[in-house]
This record gives C-alpha cells, sequence and structure tokens, in this order.
C-alpha cells in the first residue's frame, strides 16, 4: 500500500497573495535550488495565466504550484518544494490543471519537460510526465542550458 498523502487542497490562486506564494514555491525551487536565472524564471507568460496553489490544511503551507498559458494550454513552471516531493502530491495537481482545461473545452495540454541527465545534476521528469500518460512530442532540444523535451497529453472528453 502507498504512502497517504497529506491532506490538501488546490486552487486556482486569484489573490495577490496566492500569486505571491505561488511566485515564493517557484523561487525557491528554480531559482535557489536549480540556480535559473530570474529573468528566465518570470516573464510576460505569468500575466496571461492560470496559476494552480496546493496547500496543505493542516499548516496552510503553499507547498507546489504550477502554471497554465491560457491561449495554448502550455503547462509549466511546475514546482513541489523539495521537502515535500515523492508524496504523491505533483499528481493531483496537474490532474486539476487536466480538469481545468477539459472544463474549458481544451483538448490537449503540453508542456516542456526538462529531460536532463540527472546523473550529471540534471533533472529529468519525462517519466513523471509518462506516467500521467504524456507522449513525447518532436526530439530533445537544449533551452536556458538545460536538455528539454516536449511533451503532449489528450485530454480524454
Amino acid at each position: 500500500m502507498g504512502k497517504e498523502l497529506p491532506a490538501y487542497s488546490i486552487r486556482i490562486a486569484n489573490t495577490p497573495e496566492d500569486i505571491q506564494r505561488c511566485m515564493q514555491i517557484r523561487k525557491d525551487v528554480f531559482i535557489d535550488e536549480q540556480g535559473y536565472d530570474i529573468r528566465v524564471e518570470t516573464n510576460d507568460d505569468d500575466h496571461r495565466s492560470a496559476h494552480f496553489l496546493l496547500v496543505l490544511l493542516k499548516t496552510d503551507e503553499a507547498v507546489g504550484t504550477i502554471r497554465l498559458i491560457n491561449e495554448s494550454n502550455q503547462l509549466g513552471r511546475f514546482a513541489i518544494l523539495k521537502q515535500y516531493r515523492g508524496q504523491g502530491l505533483g499528481v493531483p495537481l496537474i490532474q486539476a490543471l487536466h480538469d481545468h482545461v477539459r472544463e474549458k473545452g481544451g483538448k490537449e495540454v503540453w508542456c516542456q519537460s526538462q529531460a536532463a541527465d540527472p546523473t550529471q545534476g540534471g533533472v529529468d521528469a519525462t517519466g513523471f510526465y509518462k506516467r500521467l500518460g504524456y507522449v513525447n512530442k518532436g526530439e530533445k532540444y537544449i533551452k536556458e542550458g538545460t536538455v528539454h523535451q516536449d511533451m503532449v497529453y489528450f485530454i480524454p472528453h
């Protein structure tokens, strides 16, 4: 039997406070932990995106976020704080995003997954996305100095 998930809620960040909580998670993961430049991590896409926030109910701690660029249905900026990874919290966060796209009539979601070699200090998230039903689209490429792989998920209706 798998480990039980902590109680959580997921919501679209509609208040300045919730947006700030999403941005703080992204800063902690992408800038502080992974070393991305803040000018790469935050961009104009933030203003035309839905930001999802995962909060632990017991402590009200914001521990995960994901962004959906609305017009292209591009998933991105998916981050779980390091101490909460491996607990299964990423799956419901992505499923909430899939449900949102389905509700607005979308047919697919795509992402630019990190696909770097973990033995070289990189992150390979493609296996995680494949377990959720994503498939590779095209060849691997370099983005911001890191290997990436475009992946797509077809929304069942």
